[in-house]
């Protein structure tokens, strides 16, 4: 309390109330000055009366004078929490002081509610619980990232690198567990070998035939999503597994698919040159279950096939270039 209070006799009195008070208590003006303070008050303030209230207030002075200023406006208690450098937050109870003539005289009676340390735990509660919350979501988070990564490396290690089509682990293993999924299912497992395609990589470098593998790659390649399985199974060998295709339909769908292999591709030659390169493909295919029903004799038949085309499409030696 300090020297002007203690002179003034109405004060002096509230003060001894206040004291006499079990839970932290104060009287503060609308300022936020203390002029009187408990013990317990004491030990929240850090010290006794006669200091502004915001200096050991966390919250802004503007803001504590604000609700203050609220509390001077009416007749009715209210509730002010107060957090303290020093401690938890404290729930207290403001109250106008008012004199016989019953006008208020400036002063404002602050006492600590009895559910106050009930609110304070139930304020670290929320706060842990939210802390707790924000591990979960970065927990959640981290998972996302880490199954996507999986995914990823998973795709990395069933991709042909040059064409992205499925490579040749990863195109027998889907072809293995169609079958066994779906015994008997009518299906052709397809096997093309592009013609002469060393040639291309003499005559006008590594980089063209590339190209040219890329350019036999979507040529190959159905819709996106499609059940058609296509895989890059050598250098420049294609397999493409049909689920579906009677053994009727094969001979016209392999020509369909040497016509799509022997589009014109046009790019720039070893010597700089502009070169139109058409591609030819020798082609096999086995029919399941007309010819087997397991992979191993589905793929020996179709390469088997395969290369008997190639034997009689000698009559085309190499791809032709423009000049």
């Amino acid at each position: 309390m300090s020297s002007s209070d203690e002179c003034d006799p109405t004060l002096a009195g509230i003060s001894t109330v206040v004291t006499a008070l079990k839970q932290p208590a104060m009287v503060i003006d609308p300022t936020g000055h203390v002029h009187c303070a408990n013990a317990g008050a004491q030990a929240l303030i850090g010290g006794p009366g006669g200091r502004p209230l915001q200096e050991v207030l966390l919250s802004p002075e503007a803001e504590l004078c604000r609700r203050l200023s609220r509390l001077t406006r009416t007749s009715a208690p209210a509730y002010l929490r107060l957090e303290f450098s020093g401690g938890t937050p404290t729930i207290f109870q403001g109250s106008m002081l008012r004199g016989q003539d019953g006008r208020g005289n400036g002063l404002i009676l602050l006492v600590a509610d009895n559910a106050s340390a009930l609110i304070g735990k139930f304020i670290n509660l929320k706060t842990a619980s939210r802390k707790f919350r924000q591990q979960i979501d970065h927990s959640q988070r981290r998972q996302r990232a880490l199954r996507q990564e999986a995914a990823q490396l998973k795709r990395l290690s069933e991709t042909d690198p040059l064409t992205g089509l499925l490579n040749v682990r990863a195109f027998e293993e889907k072809v293995r567990h169609a079958l066994a999924d779906r015994p008997g299912r009518h299906g052709a497992l397809i096997f093309l070998d592009l013609n002469e395609f060393k040639h291309v990589n003499d005559v006008h470098g590594h980089e063209a035939g590339d190209k040219v593998l890329k350019h036999v790659a979507q040529a190959l390649t159905f819709p996106p999503h499609s059940w058609v399985a296509t895989g890059r199974i050598g250098g420049d060998e294609f397999a493409l597994w049909m689920p579906g295709t009677e053994a009727e339909a094969v001979p016209e769908l392999l020509a369909s698919l040497q016509a799509r292999v022997s589009v014109p591709y046009a790019l720039i030659g070893r010597a700089g040159r502009l070169t139109e390169i058409c591609m030819t493909a020798a082609a096999g295919a086995a029919s399941c279950p007309e010819d087997a029903t397991g992979y191993g004799e589905l793929k020996r038949i179709a390469d088997s096939r395969m290369y008997g085309n190639k034997a009689d499409n000698r009559q085309n030696p190499r791809p032709q270039a423009a000049k």
